[in-house]
Order: structure tokens, then sequence, then C-alpha cells
């Protein structure tokens, strides 16, 4: 599915912990997220996808980079960045916080994790998050440090996730409830593993705290997967798409705001505290959103091509949107696909063209997600 030329590796893109073993076992295919290099597929974005449904992969997602805050105003600067109310959120526990600008759109959608009274991770979408935060921080004069740690995520996806987790880690892992983490020491790698992933598989995110432990990390976890069919993986666009997950600047980006994309859920306007973006979230809130986010089910056999940029998406010949991410879906047997449409065409059951580089695309609009999470 990915057409790439050959990638030279330079010290300007950073590498993960796991680069190594990602080479190793078989990456065949990257991309640079976070500047950082991303393994992206190693058989095969279909093949990848069969490998995974039918046991349990790795996922090298140390892209995915944390943005500490710590000190007596991390709480406070925690929930200034974010639209969610934060305040229930307790030690041990992760939640979904996306982040807006002054405008109320959209600048990352990371996972906010609290990790001590005073210490906050938020893990970050691609993006430069870090300065962004570091710059409110001072801005606003918050007692806090906002640095990144050395911290690097490592996920541990499908069906027979849990059996290789109880396996290395012990049973206490069938404990660990859903956006729940748990810092550890494992023969001396430590590591926070949480109870969640970018997937709706079954699926766990390890946080290695050492990136000198990461490709020892890996290959206690891939021996101990022997017998539960182990593979190398990568984040899935068709799972994504599946079970209705946004990559951000691939899906949504910062021309959208959370009323837009379906993470209106997401804005607290109630709450006493303020936050960026609060002002221009409660008029959108008031006139309502201009566009949404939709899916939509692709006519025909089963595709065969990729969009490397946002389609426009036509009706009667007028554009009323675009078409951000598509793919074949081999569960569903159906081709599907994202879009974001002007409001008054965004319903389901909306037939739409979609205007590929070389041929026109007939699809019709349905409703988000296509699969709930195992």
């Amino acid at each position: 599915m990915y057409n790439t030329s050959k990638v030279v590796f330079s010290p300007r893109v950073r590498k993960s912990p796991y680069f190594n073993s990602t080479i190793k076992y078989g990456a065949t295919a990257f991309s640079v997220y976070n500047h950082m290099y991303m393994p992206v597929t190693y058989d095969g974005t279909l093949e990848d996808y069969k490998k995974l449904l039918d046991g349990v992969q790795l996922w090298d997602v140390g892209v995915e980079r944390q943005v500490q805050i710590k000190g007596p105003d991390a709480e406070s600067l925690a929930q200034f960045l974010t639209p969610r109310n934060i305040k229930n959120c307790s030690i041990g526990q992760a939640m979904y916080a996306p982040l807006t600008d002054f405008k109320g759109n959209l600048i990352n959608d990371p996972v906010m994790l609290r990790v001590d009274e005073d210490c906050y991770w938020f893990s970050v979408s691609d993006g430069d998050l870090l300065l962004w935060a570091q710059a409110i921080a001072a801005g606003y004069k918050f007692e806090v440090e906002v640095d990144e740690p050395d911290v690097s995520p490592l996920q541990v996806q499908g069906p027979n996730s849990i059996k290789l987790m109880t396996k290395v880690f012990g049973d206490w892992i069938n404990d660990l409830s859903f956006y729940r983490f748990k810092e550890i020491n494992h023969e001396g790698i430590p590591m926070v593993i949480a109870r969640m992933g970018y997937s709706k598989e079954l699926c766990y995110e390890l946080f290695l705290q050492d990136h000198s432990k990461g490709d020892e990390l890996w290959e206690i976890l891939w021996q101990a997967g022997q017998e539960f069919n182990i593979s190398p993986g990568s984040p899935n666009i068709i799972l994504r798409l599946e079970g209705g997950i946004l990559s951000y600047l691939a899906d949504i980006d910062r021309t959208n705001n959370p009323y837009e994309v379906g993470l209106d859920r997401m804005v607290d306007l109630d709450q006493d505290d303020d936050f960026i973006g609060k002002d221009a979230l409660r008029e959108i809130c008031l006139k309502g959103p201009e566009k949404k986010l939709m899916g939509a089910e692709i006519h025909g056999d089963p595709l065969t091509i990729f969009n490397a940029e946002h389609w426009p998406v036509f009706i009667n010949n007028k554009n009323v949107g675009s078409m951000n991410a598509m793919v074949y879906s081999p569960r569903l047997n159906k081709n599907i696909c994202y879009t974001i449409l002007d409001i008054e065409h965004a319903k389901s059951g909306q037939e739409i063209t979609i205007s590929a580089p070389d041929c026109e695309l007939k699809a019709v609009t349905v409703d988000l997600p296509w699969l709930e999470r195992a």
C-alpha cells in the first residue's frame, strides 16, 4: 500500500530505543513522526493486519514523545492546555485530552497520564507540543518544569496480548482497567504499563523509562511471545479506520475544532477553570460547527490505491469537503474512508463522489465507528 523510495538514515532524524529491533525483524517502510523514524509496515499493510488479528504484535511507537509537566502548578497548567475537565483524574489514570489553540482549533490530541500528584505526561501526536507547552508555561508564569523525559512507548497489540503480558509480568495484568497504568521495574527495566493503545483491539502500552533498554525489552517480549504467534507490526490504517480512531495531521488538523470531528464530549465549557480556546469554543458551540467528520463506504472492488493527500468530495458537481483517509477492510468486506463535509451534507446515507487523481469514486456516508472496542 505504501509506495516508498529508499530511506537514508541520518543523525538529523532521531531513532527510537526499539529502532534496531525493528530493522532486525524486518521493517520495510518508515515515516517521520515527531522528528523520529516510525516503522509503518513489515510485510505490507494487509498482511500485518491479518497477523495481528491472529496473534500478538509489538509496535514501536517510541515516536509518541512525552511532554512532562512537573511542579506546584502542574495540574493548573495541564488543565489550561486542554478543554477537557481533568480534575477527577487520579494518580495512575490516563485520559484522552485534545488540545486547542486560542481560536478553538485542534493543535494535538494526546493521551494525558497523571503520574504523580504534581506530575503529568502528555503522550503527544505528531507536532511540536513541547515548545507550545513551554511557551505557555513561561508566558503565564506557571511554577512548573516542562520537558521531555526519557520515556518511550512500546505497544503490545492483538487478541493474544493479555496472554503475553501475564506470562511476562504476572497475573496482576488481568486487573488493570482500561486507561489505568502501573509503574514497575522488570528485571532492571523501569517502565509504566498502561491498558490502552492505538487501536480498538485488546492492547497494552509499555512506557519504557530507560532508552538504553529498548532492544532488551523487545527481546524479552519477542521470545515470550513465540507460543502466541507473535509478529512485528506498526500503527495500521485498516485498524484505525475500522475503529474510528483519528490520526492528527492525517485525518484532522489545525483547521478543525473538536465540534467538527466528534470530540465535543471532550469540551467542558461549564468548568470553573479557564483553558486555552474557551471563549472561541463557546462561540462555536452556540453557532454550531460548519463541518463534520463522517465515515463513508466506497462502492466497487477492494481498493488497491492509497491517498497521499486529501481528495475533494463533490455532490452534484459542488465541492462539499474532503476525503482524508481510505482503505479496504477485510473484516467488513468494504472500502471505508473518513470524510469531512460541509454541515448541510454531513448526514448518513448521502451519496458522494470522491475525486481521485485518476478516477472518480462513488460512496455513501455512514456514521462512525464501524467497530467497537474489543
